[in-house]
This record gives C-alpha cells, structure tokens and sequence, in this order.
C-alpha cells in the first residue's frame, strides 16, 4: 500500500477552524485525497475507527494540531479528554507514534506551548521530543508556506495544468484608403493642360518666336512691337557670363540642395506582418521625432505611438487601444526610405513579431 498522504488530526472544539484553512492549502498543493480530516473524508456506512486506521495506515506524515484546549474538557473526576483511552485524539496520536514509517509532526496554533512529558499520558510522551512547527496568526501565510515546503520533500506535489500562452490579438483587415482630389482627377487636369499648351504652340506668335530662334536672328522688339536689331558685342557677352552662373555652377548648387534623407516618414504608411495582417499608419513628423496614429479596416484609431529617427534607426513607443497593450516598433530603413523594416516586439507577453512599413498615397 502506498504511504502519500498527510493526515491531519485535530480536536474539534480546539483548532478546528484553522485545521480546515491548512486542509485547503495543502489540497492545492498536493491533491484532495492526499490530505485526510476525520469526518468530512468518511464515506457513508464506514465505521470511524476502521476508517482512522485505514488512513494512518496510507499517511507518510501526521500534522497533530495542538492548540490552547487541546487537551480537552475534564470530567467529573477532574480526568481531561487527551487522558481517556477512547478519546479519538488520543487514539490518533498514540496509532501514529507506533507506525515507525509515519512522521509526526506537532502543530502549535493559536499561540499554544509545546506539551511537555510529564503533561502527556505514558503512550503519548514521545510526543514531547519530537520538533514542532508553528504557525503564528500573525504570519500565517509565510509559516504555512514553510511547511508546505518541507512536507514536498516526503509528499509529491500534485500536476498542475500548464499555463495556456495568451493569445495574440489579429487585427482586422484595412480598406484602401480613398484617392485624394489629385488622385481622382489628375488625367482630367492632365488633359486640360495638354490642350492649353497646344493652344499656345499654334499661335502665330510663339510660331515666329520659334522660326527665328533655329534661324540664331538676335532680333528684339520694342513697346510698339516694332523690330529693333541688337547684335550683342563680345564684351557684353563676357559681361553676361561673368555675372551669370555656369552650366556646373547651376548643376552643383541644385546637386546642393537635393537631399536623400530617408528619415522623412511623414505621411501614409501600411504596416503589414508575416501573418497577412495590415493595418494603416498615420506619421506626423517634427525633424527627428515623430508621432503616428494606428487605423483599422473601420478607419477606427485603435493604436497610437511616438518616437524618434537616430542615425536612420527608427523606434518608438505603441499602445494598442484595443487590447491595451503597449509595444515598442524597432525599423529601419530601406529602397531610399520608401519602405522600413523590423520588428514589433510586445514586454508583457514576452513575445515579437517581424512587421514591414511601405509608404502609400493617403
């Protein structure tokens, strides 16, 4: 037979509230049939004293609950409980102390004193050189994990159910964002301005201008659109080239003022997983820092973030509104800052995700 339970032996009108609180403490830990209390682990039509034999026979540890009164009641002899051969306690502890496989272990409660020899009866003094554990009101919890601890080293804990992983929220799919006034009517102002600029080249006078241009004529006209022949002299075109800039000259200035900063994200981005997942992001940019709004499939804000762009590093701040998570966005960039790349990752649940920004038309 297998010895692995913990039976608890109390007096009733002693300790019996604070027997039941270490009862349901010890089930978590080891089990509900790991633990035996007297009566409440009875089944019906069983006799007690079978019942009490058969537990101490499969208990590896007896916890004796002593408190103030557990000696109990006199009677009229002036003779306490713990001293008459049929009180149960009695019996408990004197079957327990003669198993030599049981470990006895007396239990202070309620602020109770160890019981010495000379107050114990003859078969129960052993009981007063054993080591006894307690536990204070006042620590309760500390000193009842204490003994939890000890009792696994003979009891085996029970299985407990592994924590299930917390599932990742998927967020919605997202429209295409609406073409903008541009986007919708860009060939009809295309069109207009191509029959403008027809308009303008068939007319008689950009004909002329355009005649005497390939023919090199120098010819000006005056107020009254009167011709005027005005050969420039050499040194009026040496005056002209020194006060005007050279072809390099006007080349480098503007290859100056060209930049290829990839840093600039202010916009309409789409961010998209290695799910599938797709949501859109809004960038309002100020030099190296920037603030972005999250929409989902509803055009509904469901996120939000700031953050900052650090020698073309990208990493900001997100709380996702809907599950009320935060994150942090770690990017960089790539295809002259048309698209970032990174990882998304999430504190709370441990847990990142490769994610993939690329600029699109609001």
């Amino acid at each position: 037979m297998e010895k692995n339970k913990i039976f608890l032996s109390h007096r009733h009108s002693d300790t019996q509230s604070d027997c039941h609180r270490i009862r349901e403490t010890l089930e978590q830990e080891f089990g509900e049939d790991a633990v035996f209390l007297d009566i409440e682990n009875l089944e019906p039509g069983i006799r007690f004293a079978d019942a009490i034999d058969k537990a101490l026979k499969e208990s590896k540890v007896v916890l004796v609950a002593i408190g103030p009164d557990w000696f109990g009641d006199p009677d009229e002899n002036g003779v306490t409980r713990l001293f008459q051969p049929k009180d149960w306690v009695h019996r408990e502890v004197s079957a327990a102390l003669a198993r030599p496989d049981t470990r006895v272990i007396p239990l202070l409660l309620k602020g109770a004193s160890r019981p010495t020899a000379d107050q114990l009866p003859e078969d129960l003094q052993e009981l007063a050189d054993l080591q006894t554990f307690e536990i204070s009101i006042t620590r309760w919890k500390y000193d009842l994990g204490v003994l939890v601890e000890a009792l696994a080293k003979l009891i085996p804990r029970k299985k407990k159910p592994e924590p299930q992983p917390t599932p990742r929220p998927r967020p919605l799919p997202i429209p295409k964002p609406q073409k903008s006034w541009w986007g919708r009517n860009y060939l009809w102002v295309l069109g207009i301005f191509v029959v403008l600029m027809i308009i303008i080249i068939s007319s008689e006078d950009f004909q002329k201008g355009f005649q005497e241009g390939l023919n090199g004529s120098n010819t000006m006209y005056n107020d009254q659109n009167e011709s005027v022949d005005d050969e420039l002299s050499q040194a009026d075109i040496n005056a002209l080239r020194e006060e005007n800039p050279s072809g390099n000259e006007i080349y480098e200035n503007l290859s100056g003022s060209q930049s290829n900063d990839v840093t600039a994200i202010h916009g309409y981005w789409l961010l998209s997983d290695n799910q599938g997942n797709t949501s859109t992001l809004v960038f309002n940019q100020n030099k190296k820092d920037f603030e972005f709004i999250e929409y989902n499939v509803f055009n509904v804000a469901i996120g939000q973030g700031t953050g900052s762009i650090t020698q073309n590093q990208l990493s900001a701040d997100y709380f996702n509104s809907l599950v009320q998570i935060n994150g942090k966005l770690n990017l960089s960039p790539s295809e002259d800052g048309e698209s970032w790349s990174g990882s998304i990752s999430f504190p709370d649940l441990e847990s990142s995700s490769p994610i993939t920004l690329k600029r699109i038309n609001p």
